[in-house]
């Protein structure tokens, strides 16, 4: 009687041992779907900028200019409008250590210039970048 209540208890041990292990096989393999998942969301905003999210896919083009803000700052502007780095603190003389993180308002109140100044500024600088580089 021991021995079949024995044989009994070792069927339900392996039952249950064969299950643990399916029910691991089964979460690794969501695991692993939901981390490629993870991954191709990451490629996707990594190569988006806030603008393109926003507006679309397309970068802004120097037409587009006057769509800037004050708020933003000019790391912002560099990459919707596609400018280099150093452009626009080329451009306006900018020395402030704060550039590119640094807002139009910002620029504007530490060279003591009107906010609108200095917009305009930066929209003629971004609409003089198509015809300053040379055409490849």
């Amino acid at each position: 009687m021991n021995t079949n209540l024995d044989l009994k208890k070792n069927r339900a041990v392996k039952a249950l041992f064969v299950v643990i292990i399916l029910t691991l096989i089964i979460l690794c393999v969501l695991l692993i779907q939901q981390y490629q998942r993870i991954q191709q969301l990451n490629n996707i905003i990594r190569h988006q900028s806030p603008w393109s999210i926003l507006h679309g896919a397309k970068l802004l083009t120097p037409a587009d200019a006057s769509s800037t803000q004050a708020w933003m700052t000019f790391e912002y502007i560099n990459k919707v409008f596609a400018l280099p780095p150093q452009y626009i603190q080329s451009t306006l003389l900018i020395t402030d250590t704060r550039y590119p993180r640094l807002t139009i308002a910002g620029y504007a109140k530490s060279v003591n210039m009107p906010e609108s100044t200095a917009l305009v500024d930066v929209q003629n600088a971004i609409r003089n970048f198509s015809t300053s580089t040379p055409a490849k």
